[in-house]
């Protein structure tokens, strides 16, 4: 059938262009506009006959014009309207921040709110109106092209044991998503159909493969970012056979796969890689209790361990990529996995005491994500009077969850800036109190006040807790590195060095030298540290670099800050140590032989200059020596009576509401996604 001019018009004026069309070519449009503007010569006249003819309104088929939109350079010398600063329109403009970017290979892509940077136009690779951290410099020793493998070859059974006890060791602690009893006896079986399946067993050996120093895992044997890669593209093949006839150990492998492909610089597949575990672990009723259904013991406590393991990894996967958590905390009754392990009962902790914790902290991570970083979270929180009683709550359920730890699961960082020594506990124990500090921070981080903001949105310090918390994640990673066990992190942990790293940029711009001195100190610190976790993960080269730019952005110059230099500063000034600062650590066998802790040791300047207006929440430290501390006590009354307060009297005498606008961190981004830093730059820039 053939069809007329007329009838393909009125087809397509019915049906309208494909999705996201008009996107994507509005997006090559521009991207042509920058780049015929930096290459033409503006005092030739073809070349403004040019200019004139694309900045000239378009006239469609039916006599409609549509003007173009404005480039960036001519904006810059447009008059702006001045507006209410909190007026509907700027309002929505702020809450599109960060939506839209483009990516390597030139596709629109969107991406949500929830990393953490500063203001970073003006860098070397700012270009074309968009902020670009390419990442293929990092690949370029890595082989791009499928390797010829065999999906059901198997690695030597030295090899095999080898990378088992890896994975058994480090990853499998802080995530039990698999049965180990049954798992190590069908290992063992005569039976081939009850062996573990090839999909799983490649998976694990792709994660396992990070931090092995056997050459044999790898792809190229000269190049250790190929790690993996053979298992991970035998993985792939055999996935492909599994689309219609998945089962528990298929979500189990996709869980893992999207571990090792966040960590190698693959971000996308990895996201996408667990989105299609979660749909499967819906499709096979993880979300539901199970208790009564007809299944031995061993399958109802690995399903519970599955569904768990991707609930967390739901949580962590879309901080890192700022997006809304997919798994809907309305839609399961799953309970907690609760059988221990055969050679780990006589552990204290055991893994599944850890588990549940982070568990826990992970359903208040959520709560934090949908309330303040997703976009009608964020519209709620901008049209309150005061944020107070959204961050009250929030804060509330973050330090009742650290009140009430088990004693095994307690950890009292030791202050390093002050030379304190101490060895960690476990590798799952020092990543869940991490994540606990990010979480925090992501809790605090949009309350922090800007530069030009005349008055606290909050009678928080949220710049100061940030602080506080920046630096505890610091002080276990500098433990980990000492005791030589940071390159065995999981990949999701990187995430809290680079959000603490964050907030030591933002504090090495204060104008207080000595603040920003250790602010310095504290990113050259992290930065090293990142530079050992890239031997495991090569993604921690391209946050360090990020990291860098943000330095080198804002004039913070880090070549001649040292710890040897620190100290004789602080010995020529005759400046006292602080006092060890414990926040939200009870029972600890240190802080019980020490003094009441002090927070001035990380107070934020700019917490400062509210000091009439704020209280630090003093429950934070005195809870710290007590067992008994309750969600209730006087001391944290005491700091609900003045978030009362405030939201009944300053924060609505004179008719105003909370400005989201003027604070340092609303409209930065939650995620360590590249795309999404590269769209909130680029917006930065064209907004100005």
């Amino acid at each position: 059938m053939r069809w007329n001019d007329a009838e393909l018009r009125k087809l397509y004026v019915n049906k309208g262009p494909p999705k996201g069309y008009i996107e994507a070519i509005e997006g090559r449009l521009h991207r042509l506009e920058a780049l015929l503007g930096s290459i033409i010569q503006e005092d030739d006249p073809r070349s403004q006959a040019i200019l004139a003819e694309i900045n000239a309104p378009i006239e469609t088929a039916y006599g409609e014009l549509v003007r173009p939109r404005p480039t960036v350079e001519q904006e810059e010398f447009q008059p702006r309207e001045i507006t209410n600063p909190v007026s509907k329109d700027e309002e929505n403009a702020n809450d599109n921040l960060g939506n839209l970017s483009i990516d390597e290979s030139g596709q629109l892509r969107y991406y949500g709110k929830s990393s953490g940077f500063y203001m970073l136009q003006g860098s070397k690779n700012f270009q074309n109106g968009a902020f670009h951290f390419n990442s293929r410099g990092y690949r370029s020793g890595i082989s791009q092209c499928s390797l010829d493998v065999d999906p059901f070859e198997l690695p030597p059974p030295d090899l095999s044991k080898h990378l088992l006890e890896l994975y058994f060791t480090h990853f499998y602690p802080l995530l039990p998503l698999i049965h180990k009893k049954s798992f190590l006896t069908s290992l063992k079986s005569e039976d081939v159909n009850k062996r573990p399946p090839p999909l799983l067993l490649n998976a694990i050996y792709a994660v396992a493969s990070r931090i092995s120093s056997d050459i044999r895992v790898r792809a190229n044997p000269d190049v250790r970012d190929t790690a993996g890669d053979i298992f991970l593209e035998r993985a792939r093949i055999l996935l492909d056979q599994e689309w219609d006839d998945y089962k528990l150990s298929t979500v189990q492998s996709l869980i893992l796969l999207s571990s090792h492909q966040n960590g190698a610089l693959k971000n996308i597949r990895g996201w996408l890689y667990s989105g299609l575990a979660f749909r499967m672990c819906q499709n096979l009723g993880l979300n539901r209790n199970c208790d009564s259904w007809n299944l031995s013991d061993s399958e109802k406590e690995e399903r519970k361990r599955v569904f768990y393991c991707s609930f967390v990894i739901d949580r962590l996967s879309c901080a890192m990529h700022g997006r809304a958590p997919m798994i809907d905390e309305r839609d399961y009754d799953t309970p907690y996995p609760s059988e221990v392990d055969e050679d780990d009962k006589q552990n204290k902790p055991t893994i599944m005491d850890n588990f549940h914790q982070l568990i826990k902290l992970c359903e208040i991570l959520g709560d934090i994500l949908c309330q303040l970083y997703m976009v009608k979270g964020r519209r709620h929180v901008s049209a309150l009077a005061s944020p107070d009683s959204v961050i009250s709550k929030l804060d509330r359920a973050l330090n009742s969850w650290m009140s009430k730890l088990p004693p095994s699961i307690q950890y009292l960082p030791p202050n390093t800036k002050m030379a304190e020594k101490s060895p960690p506990p476990k590798l799952e124990v020092c990543q869940t109190h991490m994540l606990f500090y990010t979480t925090l921070i992501l809790l605090h981080r949009p309350f922090i006040p800007g530069p030009l903001q005349k008055r606290t949105s909050s009678v928080f310090p949220s710049a100061s807790i940030c602080t506080f918390a920046a630096n505890k994640i610091l002080d276990i990673v500098e433990c980990l590195m000492a005791d030589g066990r940071l390159k065995n992190i999981n990949n999701y942990t990187l995430y809290t060095m680079f959000t603490a790293g964050i907030i030591f940029i933002n504090d090495a711009s204060s104008n207080d030298p000595d603040f920003a001195f250790e602010a310095k100190l504290s990113v050259n610190k992290i930065i090293k540290a990142m530079d050992e976790v890239e031997t495991t993960w090569i993604t921690s080269a391209r946050h360090c670099n990020i990291l860098g730019e943000l330095a080198g952005l804002r004039d913070i110059n880090l070549e001649n800050v040292d710890e040897g230099f620190d100290r004789q500063t602080i010995k020529n000034q005759s400046i006292q140590p602080s006092k060890a600062l414990s926040i939200a650590v009870p029972n600890s066998p240190l802080l019980q032989q020490t003094e009441a802790p002090s927070l001035e040791e990380f107070r934020n300047p700019i917490d400062a200059q509210y000091a009439t207006e704020q209280r630090f929440p003093e429950y934070l430290t005195q809870y710290a020596n007590s067992s008994s501390f309750q969600s209730d006590s006087p001391s944290s009354q005491s700091i609900q009576n003045t978030v009362d307060y405030n939201m009944n009297n300053r924060f609505t005498t004179n008719g105003q509401s909370f400005n989201p606008i003027g604070t340092a961190f609303w409209d930065v981004p939650m995620s360590f996604d590249i795309d999404q830093w590269n769209s909130y730059f680029n917006n930065q820039n064209y907004s100005k």
